[in-house]
């Protein structure tokens, strides 16, 4: 994987669509050329784990920020799963999308490293509205996402098999 460098670029991203119908690739295609103002060009490859599905992967370097957009819109195809990533070059603090027909949409603050952070107002939320240990775990679980991770995970090892990476740049 690589990305084009853009010397104001201060946001960086990451699409993974780990699984589409084919039915759905021109309506994605076209949706992300509108969010970028840009054509973009995806390259997708069959996934191995849910028959008549495609895979793909997209990258890019922008002054805006688009993660959120991205996964709004993708989201309301219900057939989808994927995780959309994008962060700060400048700051390394970021967001993750994840969502998966089961689970839907989930939200989270990533650090620099990439790992997953609960806010203060988050976990003092989860504190004060859940009374027993169980409820409470269940709470952090979700706020961390690990069910969205668990659900995803077979379809990263899946696509991870070979190269499937397109860049955009601005």
């Amino acid at each position: 994987m690589s990305t084009l460098p853009s010397s104001n670029s201060l946001l960086a991203g990451d699409l993974r669509i780990y699984s589409a119908p084919r039915a759905l690739l021109r309506h994605i295609q076209w949706s992300l050329n509108q969010i970028f103002g840009y054509p973009i060009e995806l390259q997708w490859k069959p996934q191995q784990l849910s028959t008549g599905t495609l895979a793909c992967e997209l990258q890019w370097r922008d002054v805006k920020p688009v993660a959120s957009k991205i996964a709004s819109t993708l989201k309301s195809w219900h057939y989808l799963r994927f995780e959309v990533r994008e962060f700060s070059t400048l700051a390394g603090e970021g967001v993750l999308y994840r969502c998966t027909p089961d689970l839907g949409l989930h939200q989270a603050v990533t650090s620099s490293t990439g790992d997953v952070m609960i806010h203060e107002n988050r976990l003092i939320t989860a504190l004060d509205s859940n009374r027993s240990y169980e409820a409470l775990r269940n709470s952090v679980i979700d706020a961390l996402g690990t069910r969205w991770d668990d659900e995803l995970e077979c379809y990263r090892r899946g696509v991870d098999s070979g190269p499937l990476s397109t860049v955009a740049s601005i």
